[in-house]
């Protein structure tokens, strides 16, 4: 019996991570979402200037990675930042390094891909 109850108290718990971590990314892409179609994000591609300019959003900068230190002066004052780049790496670093000169307000759009098609898709959220 008191296994019965550790089994079922094990799976109640671990049910609700589950829900809790599937909610969690959801809302924060609908949250990117909008950030992505406000035309007063600050949208950066950190990108290197060849991958931006074989596609580009429209709207977005290209700041590279190994350059966004040097160029913190840009960032400043800035409201609802949305960084990204191929994968999500550089983007997830990008926004580390703001983050710890001060820089608030940014978020990770992860990918170009994923950014792209928030944007497409701005009528449906």
């Amino acid at each position: 019996m008191p296994k019965q109850i550790i089994g079922t108290l094990l799976v109640i718990l671990l049910s609700g991570g589950m829900i809790s971590c599937s909610v969690t990314p959801k809302t924060e892409n609908q949250k990117i979402s909008r950030l992505v179609n406000d035309n007063k994000t600050f949208l950066v591609d950190v990108r290197t200037p060849e991958e931006y300019n074989a596609e580009k959003i429209e709207g977005a900068v290209n700041i590279p990675l190994d350059q966004i230190e040097s160029r913190l002066s840009e960032f400043r004052g800035k409201k609802n930042i949305v960084i990204y780049c191929r994968s999500g790496i550089r983007a997830g670093k990008a926004k580390d390094l703001l983050q710890k000169n001060n820089i608030p307000d940014v978020y990770s759009g992860t990918s170009y891909q994923n950014v792209s098609e928030l944007k497409k898709n701005k009528t449906k959220n």
